[in-house]
């Protein structure tokens, strides 16, 4: 070995014993202050999620059953809360009224001549036998009857006009909310057609599309969260679920009743979450996770304040809680803020928060 060799090597044996002297004056490294909670069982709430478009829950499209008469009153419209009977609109009754007037004097004048009759036939019977002739008689008691035909006949058709101007005024078969309207003043209307759209009782539902897989988890008397367009979140109870599933889409029907209250309406689309199970189980922020080799991991803390890394399996989750199904007790520390700062057997100072843990879904 030369000179200059040798002295290279002392050189750098004497920077290490400084290095390493340096390092040992200072002591261990300070412990990492973290943040810690303790495991509790919290509600674990499993759901099913869904897609669906608001709906009435009833819907009643009020027509007519009059022909070639004008709307002449309208007396509602779109958004308006009504009673059942109150009047939605009037159609102009004008020749119908004078066609019951006509009947009217019609009948006066079969009463009239029906009292003139049986009073003939009266007197016919009364006269001694042989002054007036038998088949006289009979004409006559005939022509009563004829008369009563024709009264009866006639007062039928003057309940059938009756009904027929009852017909001009439209009203509400039930209470509800005006959906739409669709007809305007002077419009001449024609037997069926469409004047207005009621929702019956101001309902309103959901309609999820739920996937086959899910729907025998679904039961009525559920709730269910009903996200809008607005992302305002409500709350709905299952009322029906559909016997069918679509055989194309693979998707059956639950139908979700909303509040009276609800700021939705007909035609949205909104996002349902239905709770169909609800259990008490081992609940950890999802901030305490740490992942090693992709598997998920938490850090116990020891009555030393010594760290743990420990394996656990994670179940449902939400954006800020996981169930743990295994790896963790109830009561066991954990690290919740600085743990991915610290390898398995690091000293810790401990902050313990003061969190509780809501239901996860």
């Amino acid at each position: 070995m030369t000179a200059m060799a040798k002295c290279m090597r002392a050189a750098s044996v004497s920077i290490f014993a400084l290095l390493y002297s340096a390092a040992h004056a200072q002591g261990p490294s300070a412990a990492v202050t973290v943040t810690a909670v303790s495991v509790e069982k919290t509600k674990v709430i499993r759901s099913i999620t869904a897609m669906g478009g608001v709906v009435a829950w009833r819907e009643i499209l009020v027509g007519t059953e009059a022909s070639g008469l004008a709307v002449t009153e309208i007396a509602v419209d779109e958004g308006d809360l009504v009673a059942k009977g109150q009047v939605l609109a009037r159609l102009n009754d004008d020749r119908i009224r004078a066609e019951i007037l006509k009947q009217k004097a019609a009948i006066d004048e079969l009463e009239a001549s029906l009292a003139s009759a049986r009073s003939d036939a009266i007197r016919a019977r009364s006269v001694t036998s042989g002054v007036i002739t038998a088949q006289t008689i009979e004409q006559r008691e005939t022509l009563v009857k004829t008369t009563e035909a024709r009264l009866e006949a006639a007062r039928a058709q003057l309940l059938e006009i009756e009904a027929r101007h009852r017909q001009t005024v439209i009203v509400a078969p039930a209470a509800g909310m005006i959906a739409s309207r669709s007809v305007a003043i002077g419009q001449v209307m024609q037997t069926g057609t469409e004047m207005v759209r009621l929702v019956q009782e101001n309902r309103i539902e959901v309609d999820a599309r739920v996937l086959e897989s899910d729907l025998l988890s679904a039961a009525v008397g559920q709730f269910a969260t009903i996200i809008g367009p607005t992302g305002r979140p409500e709350h709905g109870v299952v009322r029906i679920i559909s016997p069918i599933v679509d055989p194309k889409t693979r998707l059956g029907t639950v139908r979700i009743a909303l509040s009276r209250d609800t700021h939705l309406k007909p035609g949205m689309f909104a996002r349902v979450e239905i709770a169909v199970e609800s259990k008490f189980a081992l609940t950890v922020p999802l901030r305490a996770l740490v992942w090693r080799e992709a598997k998920a991991h938490v850090f116990k803390v020891s009555p030393d304040n010594l760290v743990a890394l420990t394996e656990v399996r994670i179940g449902r989750g939400t954006t800020d809680q996981v169930e743990v199904l295994r790896g963790v007790d109830v009561g066991d520390r954990i690290v919740t803020q600085g743990a991915g700062f610290l390898n398995d057997g690091d000293t810790v100072n401990i902050e313990t928060a003061s969190v509780r843990i809501g239901a996860v879904r």
